[in-house]
């Protein structure tokens, strides 16, 4: 299910932000806020990260688990999160941003075109956040971590308006 909704939501921010001007993609609704650029940018590192971890993690064999973790954290955009890296506050151009998220997005790819659900059974591997989660989540906890991006480029950009 996740396999073909994380291509939908990716397809949804790239809508999301295309024909915003580059003033409008650096801008940040309040000195505290991620620019709709930043936002961009955290969700391309974030899913290189996930994916770098899936992936080394199906390499090696991962760990053992059954029990997916409860992403429910990402339906409330109203729960504050921290991000463990933060994006470059450098002004980006569209091209910049598309590049970023196709080249993460190639190895969501590559992960897809080695590995199924059946191919990496009960092996996990270990999220910062999370623990220990089965690989295969991590298409779940991507594509949620886009859907709630997704809602605050939105708010952000009612913001800048």
């Amino acid at each position: 299910m996740w396999e073909t909704k994380i291509i939908e939501i990716r397809e949804m921010v790239k809508e999301s932000i295309k024909g915003l001007s580059y003033e409008k993609l650096n801008q940040k609704p309040s000195p505290g806020e991620w620019s709709i650029a930043q936002i961009t940018l955290h969700l391309a590192g974030a899913e290189t990260r996930f994916l770098i971890l899936a992936i080394d993690s199906a390499k090696s064999g991962g760990g053992r688990s059954d029990s997916e973790v409860d992403l429910s954290v990402f339906d409330d955009p109203s729960q504050k999160m921290i991000a463990p890296i933060e994006p470059s506050s450098d002004p980006q151009t569209m091209d910049d941003l598309m590049k970023a998220l196709d080249e993460s997005r190639s190895l969501t790819t590559d992960f897809l075109g080695k590995y199924s659900k059946e191919s990496l059974n009960r092996q996990s591997m270990n999220h910062h956040r999370f623990g220990d989660m089965p690989i295969w989540q991590v298409l779940e906890l991507l594509g949620k971590h886009e859907q709630r991006h997704l809602v605050q480029i939105e708010n952000v950009k009612k913001r800048i308006r």
